[in-house]
């Protein structure tokens, strides 16, 4: 039967890790009920949202913030506070928090599973990681306001360790490492900057490492000039059935081409969005290095490619 508002799309399903780990498997064919026309963007999700334009409209101000993702899995903010600005110590009990500096300074405390706490002093490029159930702070250092992307899961509920006020009900619950997240043979990242991953990789001209792998999170950061580009023409890259992907610009300039969107590029800082079912093909740009740290839902999340013709 035909349904006047989606197309029977012949595509290639390929779980982004195990197909990589096992090349040989030969891909096979389905066919995705994919929309006719690009899926809509929701407020306050938008293509490109450009650090510059965010610093611009709020000029003169030390403390703002804008809300630029808010779909069925995330939320995440674009933050600016002034100095000595502080985020009292609390936990959220199934969602991870994870960060990237943009502007100014800001230090970290973040609990170990052993229930000490790691001091982490975080500049421009840094990615900074609070798994869940864990305590978590940060404050403002230096003498000029710090801008921050903070993101966590849609619903997630901050939790304290001392009482902020009225209104709160004292509870127990789990701490430390979840013992059903995803099976992992290494720590959980808690910090790393753009200028720290370029060193360890130096020599090379492009490479891939993983940021963060758990229950509802999944993140990569994908470095590489635009000669690394493998791209062909008529190429549309990918998308994923049911949640969205994002990504925030570490290094240098990239392009997005999105379906139903002219291309654009994106520099440091600026952060892109596309929703669930659309077609997205990032590409490194410009004359020098680029990076981007990718954003999706699930540890293993499926990439749904056009078949070959």
């Amino acid at each position: 039967t035909r349904c006047p508002v989606r197309a029977r799309l012949l595509l290639l399903l390929v779980p982004a890790l195990a197909f990589a780990q096992s090349p040989k498997t030969p891909p096979r064919v389905f066919w995705f009920p994919k929309p006719v026309q690009p899926t809509l963007y929701q407020p306050p999700m938008k293509p490109l949202t450009r650090l510059a334009d965010l610093k611009a409209q709020h000029r003169g101000q030390a403390n703002w913030e804008e809300l630029v993702i808010l779909d069925a899995n995330s939320r995440a903010r674009v933050i600016s506070a002034a100095p000595g600005s502080k985020v009292a110590r609390h936990l959220h009990p199934d969602a991870p928090e994870w960060w990237v500096v943009q502007d100014g300074r800001l230090r970290f405390e973040i609990e170990s599973p052993e229930g000490k706490f790691n001091t982490i002093e975080a500049r421009p490029g840094s990615y900074v990681y609070a798994p869940e159930r864990h305590l978590h702070s940060l404050e403002v250092i230096g003498d000029t306001p710090a801008i921050r992307f903070e993101v966590t899961l849609r619903d997630a509920t901050p939790v304290y360790d001392s009482r902020p006020g009225d209104g709160y009900l004292p509870v127990t619950l789990q701490t430390g490492l979840n013992p059903t997240d995803v099976p992992s043979d290494k720590p959980d990242r808690l910090h790393t900057n753009i200028e720290d991953l370029e060193a360890a990789h130096r020599g090379q001209s492009s490479w891939s490492e993983p940021a963060q792998r758990k229950n509802r999170v999944r993140g990569n950061f994908i470095y590489g000039h635009k000669k690394d580009n493998r791209t062909r023409p008529g190429d549309r890259g990918h998308f994923h059935a049911d949640f969205a992907e994002f990504w925030i610009v570490l290094r240098g300039t990239l392009r997005w081409t999105i379906e139903g969107q002219a291309p654009f590029t994106a520099s440091e800082g600026d952060i892109v969005y596309a929703p669930p079912a659309t077609f997205h093909l990032p590409e490194f740009w410009g004359d020098g290095p680029s990076c981007r740290l990718t954003s999706s839902t699930y540890p293993s999340a499926n990439h749904i490619y056009d078949a070959p013709r």
